[in-house]
């Protein structure tokens, strides 16, 4: 079974942190929003059209195409679910692979193993985009090293199906590439059990009760994500099979949920929260409030990019990112609801896997 670790967080609005946390995850494959119902702002997120493209290729064709590139930022990664021997290009403009022990011999490039205890050896090898930065023998070696991956391909899995972002936008569909217009799933659920969350610590409130309180916060989302029927107002389960209490204060309304589910590019997440911030800064009374979640590519190599909170901080001066175990049952999301008003308050819930070393 999988384990899974949990860092919470709050603060108010506008924040840098949460500017940071769409930018910092270049690989989400879905995005849950829900509300309680408004046409003015679920009109103005289903507006939002994210773009990706596919291409079939081999990897050392898919590294030209990057490299030539005139735009740059490119962000990509297999299809597939292909957790052992896969890679992925961060906006750092760095193609990252994960390889088992076999495979990262026959390469003989120069990488490093992951340190984590109790999964399979594997090792993880950065290789720069961009041709002029490194030595042309280097270079050589490098492609040497992804042709002869290829060729170990052919007799099996054949060329990658890859996704990518180029700079948030994606050209018109063509010979060598297929674009993709994700549309939104809208779901609307009436008569639903509503709370009225208080976002910042109340006074004279320990953390652990904040923390309780907030995570029951965090479960209702969770369900309401779930459409599950014990936020129903009619629900008459037996009390011996099933009970839950909505947080209290609450409310009997109505609640919309959008999903996106798709390879999303870290521009996208930040205009939903732009347009949601937007929305709450002019909602009047208490009851105004939203919940994103975010769920990461647990096969990407690359979960989070470390960037500065510095208005400056750009993906150039960014340090390597945290070393994790590519899984296709692992855990790697983020969900912030947030609160009416300019200055609202936020809480944010993120959750990693064991073999992942971003909070080390």
């Amino acid at each position: 079974m999988a384990h899974s670790r949990v860092m919470l967080t709050n603060g108010t609005l506008p924040s840098a942190q949460l500017n940071r946390l769409c930018a910092a995850h270049p690989f989400t494959q879905q995005l849950d929003i829900v509300f309680p119902a408004s046409d003015e702002l679920e009109k103005a997120l289903t507006s939002l059209k994210p773009t990706y493209c596919k291409r079939r290729c081999t990897l050392s064709e898919f590294l030209d195409f990057a490299s030539k590139s005139l735009d740059g930022n490119i962000t990509a990664l297999p299809s597939t679910s292909e957790c052992v021997d896969t890679w992925c290009i961060d906006p750092r403009g760095v193609l990252t692979l994960c390889v088992s022990k076999s495979l990262y011999e026959q390469l003989g490039l120069v990488g490093r193993r992951l340190p984590f205890k109790g999964c399979p050896e594997q090792y993880v090898i950065r290789i720069p985009v961009r041709q002029e930065t490194e030595s042309v023998a280097v270079r050589a070696r490098q492609k040497a090293a992804l042709k002869l991956w290829d060729e170990l391909r052919e007799n099996g899995s054949g060329k990658w199906e890859v996704v990518y972002c180029q700079a948030g936008t994606c050209p018109g569909t063509s010979e060598s590439h297929e674009a993709v217009i994700v549309q939104p799933q809208v779901c609307r659920s009436t008569d639903i059990h509503i709370p009225i969350p208080a976002l910042a610590p109340l006074p004279e409130e320990s953390t652990e009760d904040w923390d309780e309180r907030i995570g029951d916060l965090f479960e209702w989302v969770g369900m309401a994500c779930l459409g599950a029927q014990r936020l129903k107002a009619n629900d008459r389960v037996n009390p011996y099979v099933a009970v839950y209490e909505v947080p209290a204060p609450s409310y009997i309304g109505d609640v919309t949920q959008i999903t996106w589910a798709a390879f999303l590019h870290q521009s996208f997440i930040k205009d939903t929260l732009d347009t949601v911030t937007s929305h709450l800064a002019s909602a009047t009374g208490n009851h105004a409030f939203v919940a994103m979640t975010r769920h990461g590519c647990c096969t990407s190599p690359v979960g989070a990019i470390p960037l500065s909170l510095a208005p400056d901080a750009s993906f150039n001066m960014a340090r390597d990112p945290p070393l994790r175990v590519p899984e296709i049952n692992a855990e790697d999301s983020g969900c912030f609801i947030l609160g009416p008003g300019q200055n609202g308050n936020f809480v944010l819930a993120e959750s990693i896997g064991q073999w992942d070393a971003r909070w080390g």
